[in-house]
């Protein structure tokens, strides 16, 4: 049987029927790239993975990838590539007493959460519920409690990957370590499709206790001022993030500062500990509401993420990372914070400082601070206006950026190549693996500008 024959109906190609609802179910963005990849394999196991390798050798083609479609630029859909949609690989098989799990790459954040909180365990999934694991790791994996257990990469301790060869191996600390460095924060530069991750497991906090305090921007100085002078004082397992918005906090005055503190504590005492810096902060008299702490039961409680994020919104996203100064960094945000373009438009303000060290892995730049720069809409009238925002805005903070993060790439629209997502050294060591590993380059790379068409 020839390879098309394996792959039956899970193969589409660009004139057959369910292509093009396939192409734009790979895109979560409301907005959809003109991109059309020759064809489309909707795979269901590790087999239909490997089958599809072989046939885009055999037919010439290079292969994307895509799992969960959270990427704002849509990395994976690629003209004229052969895009192998992982979605369906979703198989979650935990081992408890171990502390263990071998998940799948389409593996939502929320399904893995459920699946792990009935067993007292817990990994730091993406803060959007309905991220994948696929990319996120991949990406590096900011997700929740991540200054305590550092990005979630970092907990990968072996990744199945089938190769350019159509071959499936095993990667990990003792054999071909290579491509494990790679696996762990390439992003989409990674030359291989990872049909399982082998993760380890953290026992669920007893308690995780979430508090908000919502601040005028005309406070935008003082409290970002703040933030960055306490940012090396927050306690190591809270989350803080604050959102300049108008949509999540429904202001009827324009945006407002939603700052968000979450704890992950052993007991109700030592999360009230560490959420009192937001309690008893300086600036607290001026906030325009407040809750100090509420004890949730799972993170799956903590809603407001996917608030700022509902599918099928148009969407345009860029981040810096930065280890600038306040004086440096809070003027060059002004302009930004003071010309949403709509009231689901968004700034993010994220602290990274004391993040434990990280293993050697291919994820390499990072800063004390990540900003996201996020412009939301609904109309497809508006989306030239609104890339034009963030990307604008985001050029204004590069003076004070060591970088952007890969995990929310934006190469393409910046015009930014990859020595802004990693180092030096680990750009070089990355193309050393791929000549090794896929020498033809089988598999499509960073989404860069001229990808874009």
């Amino acid at each position: 049987m020839t390879i098309e024959g394996k792959l039956e109906r899970r193969l589409l190609w660009s004139d057959d029927q369910g292509y093009e609802r396939a192409r734009r179910d790979a895109v979560w963005n409301g907005r959809k790239p003109p991109r059309r990849p020759a064809g489309i394999v909707l795979a269901q196991d590790t087999a239909d993975v490997a089958a599809a390798v072989r046939l885009a050798r055999e037919r010439g083609l290079q292969v994307s990838v895509r799992a969960g479609g959270h990427s704002t630029s849509a990395a994976g859909v690629r003209e004229g590539a052969l895009l192998i949609d992982v979605s369906r690989l979703t198989s979650i098989d935990v081992e408890a007493r171990a502390g263990t799990a071998v998940v799948g790459p389409g593996v939502l954040g929320q399904d893995l959460d459920l699946t792990l909180d009935p067993l007292g365990l817990f990994f730091p999934h993406g803060h959007c519920s309905t991220v994948a694991v696929g990319g996120f790791l991949l990406g590096g994996g900011l997700g929740w409690n991540w200054r305590a257990y550092g990005p979630g990469c970092g907990l990968v301790r072996a990744v199945e990957v089938v190769t350019a060869d159509g071959e499936v191996v095993r990667a990990d600390e003792s054999q071909n370590s290579d491509l494990y460095w790679a696996a762990r924060g390439a992003g989409p530069g990674f030359f291989g499709v990872v049909t399982a991750f082998h993760l380890e497991m953290q026992p669920k906090p007893a308690v995780i206790k979430a508090a908000a305090h919502n601040y005028p921007l005309a406070a935008r100085g003082e409290l970002l001022n703040w933030l960055h002078e306490i940012r090396h004082e927050m306690a190591p397992t809270v989350d803080q993030a604050l959102c300049v918005t108008q949509h999540v906090t429904h202001s009827p005055d324009g945006p407002t500062m939603l700052l968000g503190t979450v704890a992950f504590a052993d007991s109700e005492r030592e999360a009230d500990d560490a959420l009192a810096l937001f309690a008893n902060s300086p600036l607290r008299e001026k906030a325009i509401w407040g809750d100090d702490g509420t004890t949730v039961g799972s993170v799956q409680h903590l809603t407001g993420v996917d608030d700022l994020y509902p599918a099928g919104l148009r969407y345009a996203h860029d981040n810096i990372m930065s280890s600038a100064t306040a004086s440096a960094l809070v003027p060059a945000l002004e302009a930004a914070l003071t010309s949403l373009p709509t009231p689901r438009s968004h700034v993010n303000w994220q602290n990274l400082a004391g993040v434990p060290e990280l293993p050697d892995m291919a994820f390499s730049l990072l800063g004390d601070t990540l900003i996201e720069v996020v412009a939301v809409g609904d109309d497809p009238k508006q989306d030239a206006q609104l890339q034009a925002w963030v990307t604008d805005h985001a050029r204004q903070l590069e003076p004070v950026a060591i970088g952007s993060q890969i995990g929310a790439d934006s190469m393409a629209s910046r015009g930014l190549g990859p020595d802004s997502y990693f180092s030096a050294a680990a750009l070089s060591r990355l193309k050393i693996i791929r000549d090794r590993w896929d020498p033809a380059h089988r598999f499509v790379s960073f989404l860069l500008g001229s990808d874009t068409v």
